[in-house]
């Protein structure tokens, strides 16, 4: 689902081709920066054993520590709009996943939802940075934060879903065009419900904020209208869902972004994270 370039920022998908059929889990990566930039301001490679991984933390220690997730195949970078403002009112956090980055590589060539959040944890334990935690999670990186929450609930005090991945969608998109969306193991792989009639059972008392895209993704030309208009609706329902799993959930549209709600109007999620954290 190919999105258009701008002057500073490349937009990628998780479209590929595999055995002449069209796939893509509906992942839309943060953005190629095409300029360089400067890196946050505690710099830190952290060993897990025998590899390390890149954190970059700002801001006083506060109530909690909030911990920004990337979106698939993305880095730290990708919160350059977010981070120095959050590090004004909180302690704040950003990583770079085994393989990405500064980060050095996984034994496997893709980590399982699994083993993302098992390195987390180790990284922040590592790091001694201070629990509880409020976890922003972009894209599939909110389904990361969603099994970080059932793994370790005392250590996690709020949620912030940036236009979040959601297990069921695979499942749903495949009904709407199987050549679009397929159920196979890379599908799985992301996190992805990819067998008939599974279905989200997670639930959470934490404070949670969904935020949405409100502009309509770029997907690929050869799906008809048809199909991109119900794509959007199914995946506002998904973000609307999410946000009912919390007794204390809120659903935000951002009307002025895409995908990259954190890239392209910042100020929402900063927002959201400062509503939280107050919460």
């Amino acid at each position: 689902m190919p999105l258009p370039s701008t002057s500073k920022l490349t937009m990628i998908t998780a479209m590929y081709l595999k055995g002449g059929v069209l796939r893509s889990t509906f992942f839309i990566g943060a953005g190629l920066l095409a300029t360089s930039i400067t890196a946050f301001g505690d710099h830190r490679l952290i060993s897990l054993g025998d590899r390390r991984l890149s954190i970059d933390c700002d801001g006083e220690v506060s109530s909690a520590t909030v911990v920004l997730i990337a979106g698939g195949g993305r880095t730290a970078k990708d919160w350059v709009k977010v981070q120095p403002a959050v590090s004004k009112f909180a302690r704040v956090c950003s990583y770079d996943r085994a393989g990405f980055g500064e980060s050095d590589k996984a034994a496997s060539k893709m980590q399982s939802v699994d083993e993302v959040v098992d390195d987390l944890h180790g990284l922040l334990k590592a790091s001694d940075e201070k629990r509880p935690f409020i976890l922003v999670g972009h894209s599939v990186a909110g389904i990361y934060a969603r099994s970080f929450v059932t793994k370790f609930p005392r250590e996690v005090a709020g949620l912030v879903f940036v236009d979040s991945a959601h297990e069921g969608q695979a499942l749903r998109f495949h009904e709407l065009d199987p050549k679009w969306q397929a159920l196979d193991k890379e599908a799985a792989q992301w996190g992805l419900f990819v067998k008939p009639g599974e279905r989200l059972e997670w639930r959470t008392e934490l404070p949670l904020i969904v935020l949405g895209h409100g502009r309509p993704i770029q997907g690929p030309k050869k799906v008809t209208e048809e199909v991109a208009v119900a794509r959007e609706r199914i995946w506002r329902e998904l973000q609307k869902d999410l946000a009912k799993r919390s007794t204390h959930g809120e659903f935000r549209v951002a009307e002025q972004s895409e995908h990259n709600i954190h890239l392209e109007q910042p100020e929402l999620v900063i927002q959201a994270i400062r509503d939280v954290l107050q919460k």
